[in-house]
């Protein structure tokens, strides 16, 4: 269901309700895989998490989005679209093209460009709800944790998107590993392979996204990996630069992660947030990945 453009200056009585949060975590949000409910703060960080992203990428949309004019008539789509920050800047940035973005809630955009619409979907539930061969653009950023069935998620983007001229943009962050026999994170390390296990879903899936979109039938015409940190390395200036913006989202994001998983199997979430300053420890230096893959339909 479409969902209005959002009032930049004014809130009305239904617009309050959605943003409590409540009325945001549907039986469809609770049934998903993804530990993160939609909660007010939730939004925020996800705003946030785009913006320390597109500096780690250096751009605000995809890296090779320049190659399209702003007059580009394009059709548009963001699969799990949050905020939908991603889709309305680049409505904004493109006005003449058309996005779509979806996802399992309902969340109005602070800023609705007219061209953009959302639709609530569940990506884990094909055939989602648009055409074959219709878009320009397939966007698929951070859904690692809800993905159960990779390749069966990808085969669906390569039905939707239009055969050789159309694009399949997938971003995806790895943390830094969990290396077995590590007692500093021992406890953190088996709370995620019981809880993020048991839904078939994995934090450390992002390395593995070529080979998803080969084995769903695409052709891979880009990869890069773009390193960062976490918290303040003196010594390498350029990736230290949102490394303390990172380790605060990702601390706050990866805190959320346990409480939920805790609350689901009932246990007390305190010994596994404990190891989390461990796991984000600036002087082991771990470092994350973002991946960036670039697929085609070439039939």
């Amino acid at each position: 269901m479409p969902r209005k453009p959002a009032k930049q200056n004014s809130m009305a009585p239904e617009d309050e309700q959605v943003a409590d949060g409540a009325s945001l975590i549907t039986d469809l949000v609770l049934r998903s895989p993804y530990p993160l409910l939609p909660t007010p703060d939730e939004i925020e960080r996800i705003e946030f998490q785009h913006s320390i992203v597109s500096q780690i990428l250096g751009c605000r949309f995809l890296p090779s989005i320049e190659h399209f004019a702003i007059h580009s008539r394009l059709n548009i789509l963001d699969c799990g679209s949050g905020a939908g920050n991603w889709a309305s800047e680049i409505g904004f940035a493109l006005p003449e093209s058309t996005v779509t973005g979806f996802d399992i809630f309902d969340v109005p955009c602070k800023f609705q460009p007219t061209n953009a619409k959302f639709v609530v979907a569940d990506a884990n539930d094909p055939p989602l709800p648009f055409a074959d061969n219709t878009y320009d653009i397939v966007h698929s950023r951070f859904l690692l944790l809800g993905i159960t069935n990779w390749v069966r998620y990808i085969s669906e983007l390569k039905r939707l998107v239009k055969p050789s001229t159309g694009e399949i943009h997938m971003i995806e962050i790895t943390p830094p590993p969990l290396r077995a026999g590590d007692e500093a994170t021992k406890v953190l390390r088996d709370l995620f392979d019981a809880g993020l296990g048991q839904a078939n879903v994995s934090m450390f899936m992002a390395p593995k996204l070529s080979d998803y979109c080969r084995t769903a039938g695409l052709t891979v015409t880009h990869e890069k990996m773009y390193p960062f940190a976490f918290g303040d390395w003196p010594e390498d200036p350029e990736r230290s630069r949102v490394g303390g913006l990172m380790l605060s989202c990702s601390m706050e994001g990866l805190d959320k992660i346990v409480r939920r998983l805790c609350e689901k199997t009932g246990c007390d979430s305190k010994p596994y947030i404990s190891q989390l300053p461990a796991y984000l420890d600036q002087t082991r230096k771990p470092a994350g990945e973002i991946w960036y893959v670039v697929a085609k339909k070439l039939e």
